[in-house]
């Protein structure tokens, strides 16, 4: 996929480190100097310049991508250049809220969005610290995917996330969309009819899940059990996830 991150900050770097070995990444950064640091340290492009001004946008091949992403401090800067992105087709766009009494404009205009405050420290204790998630977590690597589907399976309304993702290695559910709204769920959050939900599918189950998702009536009874996940070659570096600050990549601890 094609994707543009607006913000080089650390929600910015550490997404476009994540993504840019399996997908082609973007990055655009209004201060020079951390355009040529990213530069030197993650293998994407990157592009000196503002998210409000549509040459940059244009030069990024705004109407080519499939995602974008707004993870600056600027609430503005990120409102303004999502609306632009979407004008231009891109069908997936997410923007960073920093301030939540922008809620209103943000779902009035129709953009997807997440508060880091709000969510980063229910991501960590919900997603990050839980056996399931800990399977899954190298994204980077090209083992696991995120996938955004609609459920359909009406065997799996109305039913906690823990039952859902209960014994299984193959998925977690790391967001479900509500009126625009990403929500980080909880072990009890139910799924609704129709409800989007983004979810962290390792590679080889790629289909499984999905049809397990959206074709109703579908069921994973084949799903394997984990007897001892701490043996799994997946799992790096989770040992001191305590807090979304501690989180820093160190070669970036220089930003």
């Amino acid at each position: 996929m094609n994707g543009i991150i607006l913000g080089a900050g650390r929600i910015g770097y550490n997404l476009a480190k994540s993504m840019v070995d399996t997908h082609d990444i973007i990055l655009i950064d209004k201060d020079k100097d951390t355009c040529n640091r990213v530069n030197d340290l993650l293998e994407c492009y990157v592009i000196h310049g503002t998210g409000t001004n549509t040459r940059i946008l244009e030069e990024a091949d705004i109407n080519k991508a499939d995602f974008f992403v707004a993870t600056t401090s600027n609430d503005e800067v990120n409102l303004l250049s999502s609306v632009y992105a979407k004008e231009n087709g891109v069908e997936i766009i997410v923007a960073r809220l920093n301030d939540i009494d922008h809620t209103e404009i943000f779902r009035k205009l129709g953009i997807r969005f997440v508060n880091p405050e709000t969510s980063a420290m229910r991501y960590i204790a919900r997603n990050i610290v839980r056996p399931t998630a800990q399977s899954l977590v190298s994204i980077g690597k090209g083992n696991a995917e995120i996938m955004e589907l609609k459920v359909k399976n009406s065997d799996i309304l109305f039913m906690p996330i823990k039952e859902i993702e209960n014994n299984t290695n193959k998925f977690i559910i790391v967001t479900i969309y509500t009126n625009d709204e990403a929500i980080i769920p909880t072990p009890d959050t139910e799924l609704g009819y129709d409800d989007s939900i983004a979810v962290l599918v390792k590679s080889e189950y790629l289909e499984e899940v999905r049809q397990y998702f959206t074709v109703d009536n579908a069921n994973m009874n084949d799903i394997e059990d984990i007897d001892d996940i701490s043996n799994i070659d997946e799992i790096e570096d989770l040992d001191d996830v305590d807090d979304i600050d501690d989180m820093e990549i160190n070669e970036y601890n220089n930003f």
